[in-house]
């Protein structure tokens, strides 16, 4: 790092080269962008180790078709960018799974992707807020969608047949009610730090030997990222490059 760091005090013009796209960026309607800049501020925060899909996934570039539904439907800003939702369903498809658990519904996307992607006889159990929202404070859940979005993008589709809609508050509810073990669990409920631990906690335990739990928003929201890193101390953990996902494969039971 000294080195390099010395090269570029005789080179002035290679550090321009360095500095230059980064103030273009930050100086110009980039900014703006709100696709774009997910990939800037999913370095602002968390220190997992990031690796490509296939490091953490060995193999997994066989894998080498994949169903995408409504991609343009998506609300940015909320939902999973594609780059994103590619990575997750190529999970599916790669590793099998079969029983699927989705914290945090909001209108459906992700829930009808992932039921887009399973093989007959899967399901995914989608989780929301309980559908009378008075008890629950915008400010204790500042990513709170209203109830009547919860599932709209996956109502009426053919894929509705394999997603099971669940009514909960994630961090006060049994997760053994939830009908797991599961082969997957995608958490991407509630942002605050006191959510994101407790489903964290939950998220490892009820996911089945050989499981993946993967978190969205490492690295964007920093209550997300500093939850992910404390259970980082016990658990392999890694964060995916190019994206906002952080991944846990649960060791396979030894035989």
């Amino acid at each position: 790092m000294i080195a390099r760091f010395g090269h570029f005090l005789r080179n002035p013009k290679a550090l321009a080269t360095r500095v230059r796209p980064i103030r273009t960026l930050l100086l110009t309607s980039a900014v703006h962008d709100k696709e774009a800049m997910h990939l800037v501020y999913s370095w602002s925060s968390g220190n997992l180790q990031r690796k490509s899909l296939p490091q953490v996934f060995p193999g997994i570039e066989s894998c080498n078709s994949v169903s995408v539904r409504k991609p343009e439907s998506r609300i940015v800003g909320w939902a999973v960018d594609l780059q994103e939702l590619i990575h997750i369903v190529s999970i599916i498809r790669f590793t099998g799974a079969h029983k699927i658990l989705e914290v945090g519904t909001y209108d459906g996307f992700t829930a009808l992707n992932l039921a887009a992607n399973l093989e007959d006889g899967g399901q995914i159990s989608t989780v929301d807020l309980p559908q009378d929202r008075s008890n629950f404070s915008r400010h204790e859940i500042t990513n709170m969608g209203d109830a009547h979005i919860v599932g709209s993008q996956y109502h009426g589709e053919k894929e509705e047949a394999r997603i099971r809609q669940l009514w909960a508050d994630s961090m006060r509810t049994d997760w053994r009610t939830f009908g797991g073990p599961f082969d997957m669990i995608f958490v991407d409920a509630c942002h605050e730090y006191p959510y994101v631990k407790s489903d964290s906690i939950n998220a490892v335990t009820h996911v089945r030997p050989g499981g993946t739990v993967l978190w969205h928003d490492y690295g964007f929201i920093p209550d997300v990222s500093r939850a992910v890193d404390e259970m980082a101390r016990e658990y392999p953990i890694t964060a995916i490059t190019g994206t906002r996902l952080a991944c846990y494969r649960r060791p396979a039971q030894s035989v």
